[in-house]
């Protein structure tokens, strides 16, 4: 099932574990890369991690745009690195990274949320779309259509066929989720 955001937030707000975990698990990965992006190790991602969505329980009540979500995620995400990175002279180097600690810059909040939602729309696409779309364009060195139709069960001729209709497929969910045309906007202040 697959709820907008604001209905999991209301559902949240209501008590709903289920809508929680729905939550987390569509934000998940995107909160996660931020640290490791970074150069953050496992553990130190999983404070990041663990601290951003706990701002996000305290503030879930008081969040005025839903459909902003990610790039308040985004930001929480990156303030939080910044300070664990700064607690632990092992990431010394992060000053360079961060020469704006209040937030991540337009360009690149916007550049998480954009892989964000295409990992969601990959996810809604499902089979035989987005494995064959995932090993096609995120999978890395050259997409080798013998290896990926041996792979997935499909004659190497169908490939092309295919994956014009998926990419259409894949064009539409994401012009529904608002990415497009200027695509998502930045972090809200």
């Amino acid at each position: 099932m697959n709820q907008d955001d604001r209905t999991l937030i209301a559902r949240c707000l209501a008590g709903s574990q289920r809508a929680w975990d729905a939550l987390v698990e569509r934000y998940g990965r995107l909160v996660y890369s931020i640290p490791r992006r970074y150069g953050l190790t496992d553990a130190d991602a999983e404070d990041v991690f663990q601290a951003a969505f706990i701002a996000l329980y305290r503030s879930l009540a008081s969040l005025r745009e839903h459909e902003r979500l990610a790039s308040w995620l985004i930001t929480t995400a990156h303030r939080e690195t910044w300070r664990v990175g700064k607690r632990s002279p092992k990431y010394t180097e992060l000053d360079e990274h961060f020469p704006d600690v209040s937030a991540p810059s337009d360009e690149l909040a916007s550049s998480w949320e954009e892989q964000h939602l295409v990992r969601r729309g990959l996810a809604e696409l499902g089979p035989p779309c987005a494995p064959l779309l995932e090993a096609l364009f995120l999978e890395p060195g050259d997409a080798n259509y013998e290896r990926i139709a041996d792979r997935l069960g499909m004659r190497v001729g169908s490939i092309g066929p295919t994956r014009a209709r998926c990419l259409g497929k894949l064009e539409r969910i994401l012009r529904r989720m608002g990415l497009g045309e200027g695509g998502p906007k930045g972090p809200s202040e």
